[in-house]
């Protein structure tokens, strides 16, 4: 049923979805630089490649910073439009909260975390240990703050309460976060599977990949957590279970769950 909804919000929401194709545009740009590369459906950095010239690494950070804003803008529109979707909003504060809280609290959140993942697997990979192991623990790191974007754009919340909440939400709901892992490994594998296929046909196999994963999968993966983290609310929860339930009776739309927009 989970995954029936989420693709069901998936489908409502596919032009959004396919937008994030646009991120496309950035991978040859990526190209020229050694120590990118894609695969399985992904865009990696190499940690071992340093140090490098202080202009390319410059010229690095400002592509990176702006993969990331335009990344955080659409993920503000796919959970604000599932959002939009379970919960009654006023539609005209729509891209005010969009454009000037949505996308800027998770851009800064993707932005530092990136960083500080970065200059954490910089510090295992010159400590002598495997890219393997500093990949575990970034992967660790990165699954625990999951729920964040929901937080920011769902409650409205700044970013520093956006993480308490975001482990807040985890541990009263350890289920939603190990469907999300499980559905996101699932995913992820088949995405490899389909590459390694691919690639003995087409060495487009990887960038084939990349455009699945951004069309499809953290797109699906984006709405699966903002529905899972729509069900915490009583209200939106009743009304989900009552309209499934009997979907061709009309039923009254839930209230919003903020009361008003915080300008």
């Amino acid at each position: 049923m989970l995954l029936q909804n989420s693709f069901e919000q998936y489908k409502a929401n596919f032009k959004t979805a396919v937008v994030f194709a646009l991120l496309l545009v950035f991978v040859p740009v990526f190209g020229f630089f050694s120590n990118i590369f894609i695969s399985s459906g992904s865009i990696f950095l190499d940690y071992s490649v340093l140090p490098m010239e202080p202009l390319l690494l410059l010229v690095e950070a400002v592509l990176a910073a702006l993969f990331l804003v335009f990344y955080s803008f659409f993920v503000s529109i796919i959970i604000f439009s599932v959002r939009k979707s379970l919960s009654k909003l006023k539609l005209q504060f729509y891209f005010h909260e969009m454009f000037q809280k949505f996308t800027l609290r998770i851009f800064a959140f993707y932005a530092i975390y990136s960083i500080v993942l970065f200059l954490i697997a910089v510090a295992i990979v010159t400590a002598g240990f495997s890219i393997l192991i500093a990949t575990i623990i970034l992967l660790v790191l990165s699954v625990i703050f999951m729920f964040v974007p929901q937080a920011v754009v769902i409650e409205e919340e700044g970013l520093k309460h956006a993480v308490s909440t975001n482990f807040e939400f985890l541990f009263k709901n350890p289920t939603a976060f190990l469907k999300v892992l499980v559905v996101g490994a699932i995913m992820l594998a088949v995405l490899q599977l389909l590459e390694f296929a691919l690639s003995q046909f087409t060495l487009l196999a990887p960038y084939a990949s990349l455009f699945l994963s951004l069309v499809f999968v953290l797109p699906f993966l984006e709405i699966l957590k903002t529905y899972l983290y729509m069900m915490r609310f009583d209200i939106i929860k009743s009304h989900e279970i009552a309209s499934r339930a009997k979907p061709k009776e009309a039923r009254p739309e839930p209230e919003s769950i903020a009361a008003a927009p915080k300008l």
